[in-house]
């Protein structure tokens, strides 16, 4: 008998997306960096950079460059939701921290 495997396609929701680096792959989700696969050696490494709630940041090895940015995917896809959220924190955070430069009135 003989078993045929189907690649499992998922599609990230529009505000996210994989861009090609120097160093890799980086997933965002508005301009904001969620994940990276880059390789390391012999392997890949793919790297979740968000720190929120019940996320934390982490490292995990893969021995394909392919296999880590579907696992990334499917990891980002399964959280959208928070990971959208985490994306306009970030953003509300780069907003408030940038320097305004108050003009006096002469």
């Amino acid at each position: 008998m003989d078993i045929v495997l189907k690649k499992a396609t998922r599609a990230l929701p529009d505000r996210f997306a994989w861009h090609r680096t120097d160093a890799g792959n980086a997933l965002y989700v508005d301009g904001v960096t969620i994940a990276e696969v880059h390789s390391q050696q012999d392997d890949f490494v793919l790297r979740i950079l968000v720190d929120l709630g019940d996320i934390a940041p982490f490292d995990m090895a893969s021995d394909c460059e392919e296999r880590a940015v579907g696992w990334v995917t499917q990891w980002a896809c399964q959280r959208a939701g928070l990971l959208d959220r985490y994306a306009n924190q970030q953003r509300v955070t780069a907003r408030d921290s940038t320097p305004v430069l108050a003009l006096a009135a002469a």
